[in-house]
């Protein structure tokens, strides 16, 4: 089976390199073009459905390419973005700056870390991992779409086996463009489980 995974459309802040958190964003025109590049990219996958997080940003991401490859959406909370508290809307440095030791241990084992005000990334990630235990199966013959905003794409990069949770953050940051993934038997493996 294979996965494609899709970054939120291109906002503001993201052009920024600003933490996105769970703070509600708008889809702008750079973004929406960006979505219709992509649509390119995802139509000869023959995806059967886009699974997204509820928030308004990976919404609005999930309907534009859903509409133009005719296909169905749905919203699951299981994929929502990790909160990452007081952090949101920090740039890299000044992430650095403020919070040093949280900055390093991102870098080097990101799952050990819990923002300020936030969740903790393990947690983030086991409700990514359970999320997608359940709706990718390694046999389906139905390719399947998933958007998600940076933290939980790399959650998701790595419980289907395409990365290894040390590089969740270098990941994050690399989020913008679609991921395909053929799904084997590592799911049951692989991610936070």
């Amino acid at each position: 089976m294979k996965v494609a995974l899709i970054p939120c459309g291109v906002t503001e802040w993201r052009a920024d390199d600003r933490l996105l958190g769970r703070i509600e964003l708008s889809l702008g025109a750079d973004g929406q073009q960006r979505c219709q590049e992509w649509v390119k990219m995802l139509r000869p996958l023959g995806l059967g459905r886009i699974f997204h997080s509820p928030d308004e940003l990976a919404t609005a991401t999930a309907t534009l390419i859903g509409r133009s490859l005719g296909v169905p959406t749905k919203p699951l909370e299981q994929l929502t973005e990790v909160d990452v508290g007081l952090w949101s809307g920090l740039t890299e440095e000044q992430l650095k700056a403020r919070y040093a030791s949280a900055h390093r241990e991102l870098c080097e084992d990101p799952l050990n870390v819990s923002p300020p005000g936030g969740e903790s990334l393990s947690a983030a990630a086991s409700r990514v991992h359970s999320c997608l235990k359940k709706r990718v199966k390694p046999n389906g013959k139905t390719a399947l779409g998933l958007v998600m905003r940076p933290f939980s794409f790399a959650m998701a990069r790595c419980a289907l086996g395409e990365t290894e949770a040390a590089k969740v953050w270098e990941r994050a940051q690399a989020s913008s463009e679609p991921v395909v993934i053929d799904v084997s038997d590592e799911l049951s493996r692989a991610g936070a489980s």
